[in-house]
């Protein structure tokens, strides 16, 4: 065998010489091919991953014009196809007519090496994508620690993370299906601004020894009597109604009667809006300060998706009603420390936990329902049983073991716990939860 290739390549006759000349660019110009095919196959899967990522991160934007659509994805694809071994020619990008599905097509050049042979100085390798949005509403309750151990660094990068998410959650487009958020920021309570009346009942002038009057005589855990005066905050309620979202038409929520060392907080609930610019302004006025009564942020959150609360406030900002096929219900949780603020009579019970004021501004009384930690477990079992999703965001958590219950078992799950330990990842788990709750996908 070895002396018939041997007389093949030695063989000097013009016959071979001839049939040399034929096959060698025959075989060269098909070994090119398939070094072309080959590039270009690579070159369409990464185009078609750098496409997909690109409708992915559109369909998340809050842009609905054509022309809006086309200059970002035009952009956002350019910077999706660095590292292709092709060159983006051209790329356009659509919304549907319902506007639920993004449409994008993207044609890549691809040099070939058979250009010596038949002149093809590239091959064109063309992609296409189609993303659906959520084709559901969406309502999110935004619940957000602003006590003191908030304060500097941590409440500016919550701002930052929070008003992220909004960009991401409400979108321009409100039809079809809308998209809105809620903001409950609380510390020793939760102010609800207009609505006090409403939630918690109308106030008497004067002074009296039990709730409800302007200023409530009271005896404080030190055992001598105080004074203190009314507040647009409220606390738990008690009884029955305790872990339901119950309206307060059926029962009150609580009084709140703070002390001059640990007020009302001056931020006010927004019920569910979709006025992003309305939204951030409130994020960037929230300030740090006083204790943490954080179960009742938790029921506000619950109250603000709630179709039983929807009632107190203008049409608009409604709730619509529990139907997991129409609507996703979501309450995110922020949190940095101890739930330690728990109420008697409107005022925080004298066994609060360290953190939550002086004994002299307790009450002499325990808290009916229980501390703040158990009855925020009590509501997120609640709220979940009634379809609504929880996310939990322990930011640099306090380590203690009710802090690390409260965060693992009020969320929906596992995939719904966040545990960031910084400025960036909490605007990282921030900007993932936004992406969770806006849901697109990619169905080509």
């Amino acid at each position: 065998m070895m002396n018939v290739f041997s007389s093949f390549f030695t063989c000097k006759s013009g016959n071979f010489a001839i049939l040399y000349a034929a096959i060698v660019p025959m075989v060269m110009a098909g070994s090119l091919a398939v070094i072309d095919f080959s590039r270009a196959t690579s070159v369409k899967a990464e185009a078609q991953g750098a496409l997909d990522s690109t409708m992915l991160q559109l369909a998340i934007t809050t842009t609905s014009d054509t022309q809006g659509l086309e200059e970002l994805g035009a952009r956002t694809m350019l910077g999706n196809q660095m590292n292709i071994g092709g060159t983006l020619v051209s790329s356009s990008f659509s919304n549907s007519e319902d506007g639920l599905t993004v449409k994008g097509l993207a044609t890549f050049s691809v040099p070939s090496l058979m250009r010596g042979f038949f002149h093809n100085d590239s091959l064109t390798v063309t992609v296409s994508s189609d993303v659906k949005r959520s084709a559901k509403n969406v309502e999110v309750a935004l619940v957000l620690d602003t006590t003191a151990s908030m304060a500097g660094q941590r409440i500016a990068d919550l701002k930052v993370a929070a008003k992220d998410l909004v960009d991401i959650v409400v979108t321009d487009r409100q039809t079809p299906t809308y998209s809105k958020v809620a903001l409950v920021p609380y510390s020793m309570a939760v102010n609800v601004g207009t609505y006090a009346d409403a939630v918690r009942g109308t106030i008497s002038n004067g002074t009296c020894n039990t709730p409800g009057c302007n200023q409530f005589l009271f005896t404080n855990a030190n055992g001598n009597k105080v004074t203190f005066g009314s507040s647009t905050c409220v606390s738990e309620r008690t009884g029955p109604e305790s872990y339901t979202d119950a309206p307060p038409s059926t029962k009150r929520l609580g009084y709140n009667y703070p002390s001059s060392a640990n007020p009302c907080i001056a931020s006010t609930i927004q019920p569910l809006s979709d006025d992003k610019a309305a939204i951030k302004s409130s994020i960037e006025a929230l300030s740090a300060g006083g204790s943490t009564g954080g179960h009742i942020g938790v029921a506000w959150g619950w109250y603000m998706v709630s179709p039983k609360f929807s009632y107190l406030f203008p049409t608009a900002r409604q709730a619509g009603p529990y139907n997991t096929e129409k609507t996703k219900k979501i309450v995110i949780l922020m949190t940095d420390g101890e739930y330690n603020s728990a109420y008697c009579d409107g005022v925080i019970a004298r066994n609060s936990l360290t953190g939550s004021g002086a004994s002299s501004q307790h009450i002499n009384c325990d808290a009916p329902n229980g501390g703040a930690y158990e009855q925020a477990q009590a509501l997120c079992t609640s709220m979940k049983a009634a379809g609504v999703t929880v996310y939990t965001v322990g930011l640099e958590l306090v380590n203690t073991q009710a802090a690390r219950d409260l965060i693992a078992k009020c969320a929906t799950s596992e995939r719904h716990v966040y545990y960031p330990n910084s400025g960036t990842a909490l605007k990282e788990a921030f900007r993932n939860i936004g992406r969770d709750i806006s849901g697109p996908v990619v169905s080509r």
